[in-house]
């Protein structure tokens, strides 16, 4: 009984420290995910030869865990966010390697390791942590000495990205690299405006695009699917039909027909689904509310004197509303195809639980003051 007791005191201690506004806008995003995937995704389990549930099942479990890493992280301290941070990004960069050394591509790319049963995608779990160490580097006042040379700390979180950057194209991943170089100019802005060294970065970024252009089929093939006019992408050409075919209020929850056509209706064109079974003002409102957590986060930590904090922040929304936009821009055949999943709604383990750590690690840094002590807050 008192064990019962001192748990619901810790969470209502909890939920006064965290933003409300936020906290429940992410959860309704969790809870319409659950929705979406559930009348996604049984087509494509049959497809699969699967049980029909397979993926439903499937899915509420990482919701789950995805709750839970973001309790988790929200109770972290700043300090404690700092040094978990370089535990996950040291981890990741460790898997990212042996997965490189030892896995088989699948789909033209290797990005999945198997571990003790579970398979996962290090680069997933890489984000956030890496986000975090970019805003330690970026706000270092004083150089650090490597080699007798004295070297800034926005360098050293550039050449960070760049060895990061060459593992993730290893893969290939060529959307994440463009997505960690955007978070990156974007926690650089909130630190300094050096013009110089921003166009070095942009020249920089340009030249490795180009390279991976030259270099990697994949990324070379997914381009010129899309600037060339005559060839089709059978999966976004059903998205523009699944657009089409919704209306203002859709077809009604399960009664979509053209994502029976769409392989990946559960992941990378979810939101073509929720188009054609809820229609355009359901799309609507998910926009609403992928911008209402953006620039609530923004307003929080708008007031903060702690550069850190703020540059951790806005590297992380900034994550968050990049990836949902390119999934949306995807399905409607304004970029080339990406892989890059829809936050809280796609189905994927890995991305699901990631996306829980970048809002915990939001909720954590915007939340009201308390004491810290050791990793964690005080409540």
């Amino acid at each position: 009984m008192e064990a019962k007791v001192a748990i619901i005191n810790f969470f209502e201690r909890w939920l006064k420290s965290i933003d409300l506004i936020s906290i429940t806008l992410i959860v309704f995003l969790m809870i319409l995910g659950l929705l979406f995937v559930t009348t996604a995704s049984p087509n494509v389990a049959k497809l699969k030869s699967l049980n029909e549930f397979y993926f439903i099942k499937k899915h509420y479990l990482f919701a789950f865990f995805s709750m839970m890493a973001l309790i988790t992280f929200s109770l972290f301290s700043t300090r404690g966010l700092i040094n978990i941070s370089y535990i996950g990004l040291a981890l990741s960069m460790i898997f990212i390697i042996t997965l490189l050394l030892i896995s088989k591509k699948n789909n033209g790319s290797i990005r999945w390791l198997n571990f003790i049963g579970f398979s996962f995608q290090p680069s997933e779990f890489l984000k956030p942590f890496i986000i975090i160490i970019f805003s330690v580097l970026l706000n270092l006042k004083e150089s650090i000495k490597l080699l007798g040379y004295s070297i800034s700390g926005k360098i050293l979180a550039f050449l960070l990205l760049l060895i990061t950057s060459l593992l993730i194209l290893a893969q290939p991943n060529f959307s994440m690299f463009v997505i960690l170089f955007l978070v990156f100019i974007f926690q650089y802005l909130t630190v300094e405006t050096n013009f110089r060294f921003l166009f070095f970065m942009g020249t920089i970024s340009i030249l490795i695009a180009f390279l991976a252009y030259i270099k990697l089929s994949h990324v070379q093939y997914r381009i010129d699917n899309f600037l060339n006019s005559n060839l089709t992408h059978f999966q976004i050409e059903k998205s523009l039909e699944a657009y089409q075919a919704g209306g203002i209020l859709g077809k009604g929850p399960g009664q979509g027909t053209v994502k029976n056509n769409i392989p990946d209706s559960h992941t990378d064109f979810i939101f073509p689904v929720v188009a054609e079974e809820y229609g355009a003002l359901v799309c609507i409102l998910l926009v609403f509310i992928l911008l209402a957590i953006f620039f609530r986060g923004v307003q929080k930590i708008s007031n903060c004197q702690n550069k850190f904090k703020v540059t951790s922040c806005i590297g992380l929304l900034i994550l968050f509303i990049i990836q949902a936009f390119i999934n949306i821009a995807v399905s409607m055949k304004l970029i080339p195809t990406t892989g890059v999943t829809f936050p809280f709604l796609s189905y994927g383990g890995s991305s699901i639980i990631s996306m829980g750590i970048v809002m915990g690690m939001v909720l954590s840094l915007t939340k009201k003051k308390f004491k810290e002590k050791g990793l964690i807050y005080v409540y």
